[in-house]
């Protein structure tokens, strides 16, 4: 995976099976960010999207469990 914030964020959805929301990926990516993390939360579903790109190649994608406010995100195997 490509950067470190974009590797953080796979490695945090892939130990939760059960989802994960964007408001806690900030949370917990930028943990340690003294500005908090990006001004626009948009920014994560920018870095899953580019994530997809590299994980498509090894068969997998990460999903959100529906569209809209408090969706989980998570990692799911996809058809070869």
């Amino acid at each position: 995976m490509h950067g470190p914030v974009r590797q953080r964020i796979v490695d945090l959805i892939a130990n939760r099976p059960d989802g994960i929301t964007r408001s806690e990926i900030i949370a917990t990516v930028y943990a340690g960010d003294i500005d908090g993390g990006p001004d626009n939360p948009n920014t994560i579903a920018v870095l899953i999207k580019r994530a997809n790109e590299e994980l498509a190649t090894q068969g997998f994608r990460i999903e959100p469990s529906w569209l809209g406010p408090g969706a989980r995100y998570r990692l799911v195997r996809v058809a070869p």
